[in-house]
């Protein structure tokens, strides 16, 4: 594994762009598609509080794959992660 990964960057990260989201360009819903197989992105969508709310299949460069589509309001957002 790259000494990159398993530190918690990508979290961080996702956290200020999703607050950025909701409370600075005030947007009431964010849904984000990703590929089923990758892992540590559901991991990071369940751990913010994301719920899955459909599967399909879609088209990448490694060819077809499972993706699922994950949503969080901004209420639900801001009740989770009130400072």
């Amino acid at each position: 594994m790259p000494k990159w990964q398993g530190n918690g960057y990508m979290t961080e990260a996702s956290t200020i762009v999703t607050d950025f989201w909701f409370n600075t360009l005030n947007r009431n819903i964010l849904r984000v598609p990703k590929a089923t197989i990758n892992v540590a992105s559901k991991k990071i969508s369940i751990s913010s509080g994301m719920r899955l709310i459909a599967t399909s299949k879609k088209q990448y460069i490694e060819g077809e794959l499972d993706t699922e589509l994950w949503e969080i309001t901004k209420e639900e957002w801001n009740k989770k992660h009130a400072y």
